[in-house]
């Protein structure tokens, strides 16, 4: 894809304000994240790339929202909320029998419940590309020739 510097600037400055207004966090670089360094998740990541592809008719056809994010039900979920409050009395005694007897090796990894499933997050980078592109794709994915 062959752009003019001016057009790459343009929608760097724009995707940049977009994002610092929609979480009220800076920009550090294109690899920013969407959900793990400016704290969108759920829903907020859903409506926000709603909004991005409306305010910059972007085509989000291809886009897969579970490969990237999870939805507000899979992160408040009941169960792994019960689960996380049943294993916290065994997690703490397993704690305090490491810190008593700390030749014994106890693994607590077990006791911790963890995300679902591993997701891929979007960068500020990928938008500037998805906009410039008009259509979904991953900066890794995608030449740029000025």
């Amino acid at each position: 894809m062959k752009l003019e510097f001016s057009n790459i600037k343009e929608s760097y400055l724009e995707i940049k304000t977009f994002l610092e207004n929609a979480s009220g966090k800076k920009i550090n670089g294109l690899n920013t994240r969407i959900a793990e360094d400016l704290g969108l998740f759920g829903d907020d990541n859903y409506f926000l790339l709603n909004e991005f592809a409306e305010k910059y008719d972007v085509d989000f056809e291809s886009f897969e929202y579970d490969k990237h994010f999870e939805s507000e039900g899979e992160l408040f979920n009941s169960f792994r909320a019960l689960i996380s409050i049943l294993s916290l009395p065994f997690f703490l005694i397993a704690k305090i029998m490491k810190f008593i007897f700390p030749k014994i090796n106890i693994d607590l990894s077990n006791l911790i419940v963890s995300n679902s499933r591993e997701t891929s997050d979007l960068t500020f980078g990928d938008l500037i590309v998805s906009k410039l592109k008009g259509e979904f794709c991953l900066r890794k994915n995608t030449l740029i020739e000025i």
